[in-house]
């Protein structure tokens, strides 16, 4: 039998939003009904295309009986306390990464989801992108033989143009500014990919924003397995997209939508395409999150990779701070 859409509810529109409200609609198994932006004129826009309602506040987004699920797509301090709304009145949640500024208030929303039986999953779709669909295989296949390190850096130069809004330059809503916007992607990478972080050491810059702020994060990591891995992110570089990962048999380089892998003996490079993948990556999040509320499973990127994912950046801000390395454990407590 076939299931009935998830009825779902959007915060959030404009931007980053607009590209979630495509995905709910080609992912296939929604029905969107509601929405509800700061930014009028996107959600009249949305209101319009979809002929939905438009909610007067998010209180009243939530409050709708008739959604099952909300989509939050807002600025990052803002999560946790529309979380926490949407749960009492027992909706489902997708929010998009980070689950929370602080690993204390992800703890305190994830209980309440599990008081409340309802699905969490947060959106790091970037380990969904085809290119670490296949370094996963390769990998896993041992083609490049042991790795010995990994080196990465997403990197945009927003910080430097117009039109950056102001809480992605202010660490009291965005803690480590380009690295939560932007690194924090490849965090989840390596979880995906490899075993957890084990220890973190990081250094934060002002190279050519005004106002000191801060805009280019770089830090080093050693995985579990005990893999150093260099990663930087920063809003004033031109645009990067690269994950490197060295073997003993080879290299793999990873970018946005292609792959190049070298092997040593017998030397070769393979090239690998994926310049038609386009959007497809947030499709499937939004796919697998509606499947995740008609039957029940866990999703792919629930609230143990929410975590693992936010801890990481809570060492790396309290390394920053200390100027030392920080133990991944000696912060799993704010969670707990």
């Amino acid at each position: 039998m076939e299931q009935s859409k998830v009825r779902i509810g959007v915060a959030g529109v404009a931007n980053h939003g607009r590209t979630i409200i495509n995905a709910i609609r080609e992912a296939g198994n929604f029905d969107l009904i509601s929405c509800y932006d700061v930014d009028e004129r996107a959600m009249k826009e949305v209101v319009m295309e979809f002929g939905i309602r438009a909610a007067s506040s998010y209180q009243d987004l939530v409050m709708e009986q008739a959604l099952e699920a909300v989509a939050i797509v807002t600025p990052n301090h803002l999560h946790a306390d529309q979380i926490w709304d949407a749960l009492t009145v027992r909706k489902h949640i997708f929010v998009e990464k980070p689950i929370a500024l602080t690993l204390r208030e992800a703890g305190e929303v994830l209980r309440l989801a599990k008081r409340k039986d309802r699905v969490v999953m947060v959106g790091h779709n970037t380990r969904r992108k085809r290119v670490f669909r296949e370094a996963k295989k390769i990998l896993d296949e041992g083609r490049i033989g042991m790795v010995v390190a990994v080196e990465a850096n997403m990197s945009r130069h927003v910080g430097l143009e117009e039109g950056l809004p102001a809480w992605k330059e202010d660490p009291a809503k965005c803690r480590l500014l380009p690295m939560t916007q932007l690194g924090i992607h490849f965090v989840d990478v390596l979880y995906y990919l490899f075993s957890g972080v084990k220890k973190v050491y990081c250094v934060v810059h002002n190279a050519a924003m005004k106002n000191s702020v801060v805009d280019t994060v770089s830090a080093v990591l050693q995985t579990v397995g005990g893999i150093p891995v260099t990663l930087t992110a920063s809003y004033v570089t031109p645009d990067v997209y690269r994950f490197c990962v060295y073997g003993t048999e080879g290299t793999l380089r990873c970018y946005s939508f292609s792959l190049e892998l070298e092997i040593r003996h017998p030397w070769e490079v393979i090239e690998m395409d994926f310049s038609s993948e386009g959007a497809e990556s947030y499709v499937l999040q939004m796919r697998e999150f509606g499947d995740c509320i008609r039957t029940g499973r866990k999703p792919e990127t629930g609230s143990r990779e929410a975590l693992q994912a936010l801890s990481v950046i809570e060492a790396m801000a309290e390394s920053a701070t200390i100027e030392g390395a920080i133990e991944i454990k000696e912060i799993w407590s704010e969670a707990q």
